[in-house]
């Protein structure tokens, strides 16, 4: 009888370990992102007046999107076909560094495509905004790929949400490119990405408090892990 009563419990143990596994497998993670010069990762950038605000979406099965606005104020514009938007990336690392590509959100030549060209053709004084880029994990076997492209896009979600690697987004242009020289590809903006909020599934109310105490000491964690206060 006692036998039975811990096979039972185990079992509903188990079910109920798989539930909430299943929910946490579902959480969304958003991440917000001031896009803005950093001379001390891009020097180039220096005096730069041109700002961006994004936020990237991530789940754990490595689907990745951004919403992203930015401005190309005085010398960086205006954005016209001698100047264009040629990438929108996330990359690791932290404001003083400039890592390899993570995910990629759009491009064009000479950098990588990823999923397309990025929009373009507003003035240089006005807003330009991009909803749901979906972001493509970059997979080539070169050093300007995180891991030289044997990352996957789960794994690489995972590294965010975790908080084991600092990332950012970046924007790239024609001048931007030119300027950098022989330095590469460092963009013109950029910005961290830092864990705003996270989202379980509708309708997975059962242990809400528990849900809540877990992801607000994941949040706090997180925040503490990317530099932010306790």
């Amino acid at each position: 009888m006692n036998l039975l009563l811990k096979s039972a419990t185990l079992i509903a143990f188990l079910a109920t370990s798989s539930v909430h596994a299943s929910d946490r497998s579902e959480v969304t993670y958003y991440f917000d992102s001031e896009l803005a010069a950093d001379p001390a990762a891009v020097p180039m950038s220096a005096g730069s007046e041109s700002t961006g605000k994004g936020t990237v979406t991530v789940k754990n099965d490595g689907t990745v999107t951004m919403d992203i606005m930015w401005v190309i104020r005085g010398e960086d514009g205006p954005i016209n076909e001698d100047n264009a938007v040629i990438g929108m990336h996330i990359h690791t690392g932290d404001e003083y560094t400039n890592g390899p590509i993570v995910f990629g959100f759009c491009g064009q030549a000479p950098l990588s495509s990823f999923g397309g060209t990025c929009q373009q053709g507003w003035s240089s004084d006005s807003a330009q905004i991009a909803t749901k880029y979906a972001g493509k994990i970059c997979d080539k076997n070169v050093k300007d790929c995180y891991n030289y492209g044997q990352t996957s896009a789960r794994e690489a979600a995972q590294l965010l949400i975790d908080g084991r690697e600092d990332m950012y987004v970046n924007i790239h242009t024609t001048k931007s490119l030119a300027a950098n020289g022989k330095a590469g590809a460092l963009g013109l903006i950029r910005g961290q990405l830092r864990l705003k909020e996270e989202s379980r599934p509708a309708g997975s109310d059962e242990d809400e408090d528990e849900w809540s105490m877990t992801s607000s000491t994941s949040r706090e964690m997180k925040s503490s892990l990317r530099g932010g206060n306790m």
